[in-house]
């Protein structure tokens, strides 16, 4: 596996080179997950380009893939609370909002 500075000069320099080698990698790694793990991962991964394919930017990309896994954790911290606690409704979740202002060149 490259180092991330490896990987950020591969990007830099060869930005071709850097997606077939992170298609590569992520297919290297479905294939050595299980095989009933396999469908759900290709799925998952469907998804996940897909985003970043709408997304227009790699930072909004970046925002929307993050707001998928965080759903996705917060789904199962439900789960998980409703498990323990049948006869009660799931905690309330709270989160900080962090503001961020766009560049005046942003398309976005």
């Amino acid at each position: 596996m490259p180092t991330f500075d490896e990987l950020r000069e591969l990007a830099q320099r060869d930005p071709e080179g850097f997606e077939r080698l992170r298609a590569a990698l992520i297919e290297d790694c479905i294939r050595r997950s299980s095989v009933c793990n396999q469908r759900r991962l290709r799925g998952l991964q469907f998804v996940i380009e897909a985003r970043r394919q709408v997304a227009g930017s790699p930072m909004k990309a970046l925002l929307d893939i993050q707001a998928m896994m965080y759903d996705s954790l917060l789904g199962l911290q439900q789960a998980l609370l409703f498990q323990k606690r049948p006869s009660e409704p799931p905690a309330p979740t709270s989160a900080r909002v962090l503001h961020f202002r766009r560049s005046q060149s942003s398309p976005d």
